[in-house]
């Protein structure tokens, strides 16, 4: 498990299915998560199971905890690429009532420290829509820039929006947030500097 201050993160299991199918049928959750909707309500609980609970190369998924350790999102990533050193980012916090209170952040610096460290990335993209921007603020603040924009990529709400591309290096991330931060699921969260 790995401890933020804010947040903890584990793998996710079956337990999670039942919240993770009610996040994917919230029509908020999918307008700020993926500017899509109802595109990801399609998947029944089964085919959520098989996406979030099967590990596979390509997508690797994991869940993340608030301090009384309640399941409030998931956060990954997909598109790894081994010789670039390089993946995709994502994140989902699901419970709304944890919105607009520093545990996305909280939980994105966390896994980024993660991933620079025990995986060695070099860098790591994401990508979200214009209209986004809690999410944008939320990436500016853990060290991602804006570099491009796909022109009315997304369809959100009747209206075409732009794709914010955005990206982050290794040794960018360490100058803002130092190269040391502990892991063990064992110590408080306010153990973590």
């Amino acid at each position: 498990m790995l401890d933020g201050q804010l947040t903890s993160i584990r793998p996710i299991i079956e337990e999670d299915i039942d919240t993770l199918f009610q996040w994917y049928s919230d029509q908020e959750v999918n307008l700020w998560a993926t500017g899509a909707w109802p595109l990801n309500t399609l998947l029944n609980k089964e085919q959520l199971a098989e996406r979030f609970l099967t590990e596979t190369t390509d997508i690797r998924s994991y869940a993340i905890l608030a301090e009384d350790e309640q399941f409030i999102g998931v956060i990954g990533f997909r598109e790894f690429n081994i010789p670039a050193r390089s993946a995709a980012l994502f994140i989902v916090l699901g419970a709304k009532t944890h919105w607009d209170r520093g545990y996305g952040s909280d939980a994105m610096i966390t896994f980024l420290h993660f991933l620079f460290r025990q995986w060695n990335l070099h860098r790591i993209s994401l990508e979200t829509w214009d209209g986004n921007h809690r999410a944008i603020k939320t990436y500016e603040k853990a060290g991602f820039a804006i570099e491009g924009r796909q022109r009315e990529a997304y369809f959100v709400l009747g209206r075409y929006h732009d794709a914010i591309l955005m990206g982050l290096l290794q040794d960018e991330f360490f100058a803002l947030h130092g190269k040391t931060r502990l892991y063990s699921g064992t110590q408080n969260h306010s153990e973590h500097k």
